[in-house]
């Protein structure tokens, strides 16, 4: 009877541990990624910097573009993307794209990069994507695409059109 009592007593003893540890250690793994995403949205003391994609019309019109619409991508993933080019982090990995090897090193270094120095592409991009699915004759065809970013500075359920700055490329 010891030796059965030992036996599931070394079985939770080694299933427990890495449990705990992992609750302690890792912080987006299950359940913890999940409380994240359900309370992060009630954090009013935290602000959020979000973007608006829109497009210039060869008629003049100014049209918001929903990027799920052209990367067919899950929502909140094209705005990590957005987050990610914005904030150059392609130019901080260890393998760099050859590309970006010789951008990083003709601008000085990663300090000498605007922020977003990879957005043009990605708008350049975009505005293709949107104007491959319509007829070259449109009205409705893109000329010049731009992404908007604000800034919601958190403390109330307002104040959310804090202006910080824009990208715009021709196409």
């Amino acid at each position: 009877m010891n030796w059965l009592k030992l036996k599931y007593q070394l079985l939770t003893f080694a299933i427990l541990v890495p449990l705990l540890w992992a609750f302690v250690y890792v912080r987006n793994a299950y359940p913890v990624a999940a409380w994240n995403v359900m309370m992060a949205p009630g954090l009013l003391e935290r602000g959020r910097t979000y973007w608006v994609l829109r497009g210039e019309t060869v008629a003049g019109e100014t049209i918001d573009i929903p990027p799920i619409t052209l990367t067919n991508a899950l929502y909140a993933r094209t705005w990590t993307m957005v987050n990610a080019t914005v904030d150059n982090q392609a130019f901080k990995i260890r393998n760099l794209h050859p590309a970006n090897d010789i951008l990083l090193r003709e601008s000085g270094g990663l300090e000498h990069l605007p922020p977003g120095a990879r957005v043009p592409d990605l708008l350049r991009a975009w505005g293709n994507l949107y104007n491959q699915r319509l007829d070259s004759s449109s009205p409705q065809r893109l000329k010049a695409i731009r992404l908007d970013m604000y800034r919601w500075e958190g403390g109330s359920y307002a104040n959310y059109d804090n202006f910080i700055q824009t990208w715009r490329q021709e196409l």
